[in-house]
């Protein structure tokens, strides 16, 4: 492969597709649950407020590569980490136009929303967090991806602050329903999460890589897996009690079993199993999409 084609494709590989996916799926609860409600929905404030959710994780992904460059002098990356090599073909400065770009395309997008009168207080207020989340996590002094803090913020920004921006665009305030619907997603997120670093403890905490499991720590980040799956699925039972409508509430048990298998493999790994990490990503993801899909879904069809 030519060498200006193996350049562009390291910056395509830069984008997490996986993300893109999830930010839309997330995005959709909010709207779905707008249409359930029986609230008009605008398809142009749709289309521009799905676009913003994806301009912030591409955002973040591109600061993130500018500020781990080799040649950056903030930058913490291992010689011996997979991106240290696919970040040294690239020009940083590229890395920052991309990124510049993004946050301009963001903008715009903000502003033709206004001028479509689909912004309000509340939905500057989500904007406003989204983007500081997104800044914060990859740009010093902060950097929240180093300091252990990154997982939570992106739960947040994908599980939360994403579907919010979607109900918003079409209703002035929030309902206590779409919370409901997205705390226990944000929560088995975050057990993905906790998954996907436990692969690679050993390498992080040997080169100096903060991720939310080595500041946790081995044992307690799985308890703190283990508890999180837990907790999502308690919270979809009170939430039943609280008053959520049965028709939302059943689908969002159907990944349990998922969950508990999830769990009986991490409490395989603390009795001293061999971890077979594949299948446990497989799970861990598979119990959190699945979730966001079927409550997705059950408010498009209800």
């Amino acid at each position: 492969m030519p060498s200006e084609e193996r350049t562009s494709s390291g910056y395509l590989r830069i984008i997490q597709p996986q993300l893109l996916i999830w930010v839309l799926l997330t995005y959709s609860i909010g709207v779905g649950l707008v249409k359930l409600q029986g609230g008009n929905l605008d398809w142009g404030n749709i289309l521009f407020g799905s676009l913003l959710g994806i301009f912030l994780i591409l955002m973040r992904g591109y600061l993130s590569a500018f500020f781990d460059h080799p040649n950056s002098p903030t930058s913490s990356l291992n010689k011996d980490d997979p991106r240290y090599a696919l970040l040294k073909g690239m020009e940083r400065q590229t890395l920052l136009v991309i990124a510049m770009t993004l946050l301009t395309a963001g903008a715009l997008d903000t502003v033709l929303l206004m001028f479509r009168h689909a912004i309000n207080f509340s939905t500057i207020l989500i904007l406003g967090l989204g983007f500081l989340i997104s800044f914060f996590a990859a740009t010093p002094p902060l950097q929240l991806d180093k300091r252990g803090y990154g997982e939570v913020g992106e739960a947040i920004l994908i599980c939360n602050l994403v579907p919010a921006l979607g109900y918003l665009l079409n209703e002035h305030s929030l309902h206590v329903l779409l919370i409901m619907l997205t705390l226990p997603i944000t929560l088995l997120y975050l057990a993905f999460m906790i998954v996907n670093s436990l692969e690679t403890y050993a390498f992080d905490r040997t080169h100096r890589v903060q991720s939310m499991v080595v500041r946790l720590d081995w044992l307690r980040s799985m308890q703190v897996h283990n508890y999180l799956v837990l907790i999502a699925f308690l919270f979809v039972a009170v939430f039943a009690l609280l008053g959520q409508p049965w028709s939302l509430t059943w689908p969002m048990f159907l990944p349990l079993l998922i969950g508990i298998f999830q769990i009986i493999q991490i409490q395989g790994i603390i009795n001293g199993a061999p971890p077979r990490w594949k299948i446990l990503k497989l799970t861990a993801g598979g119990t959190f999409v699945v979730m966001a899909y079927l409550v997705s879904f059950t408010l498009w069809i209800l």
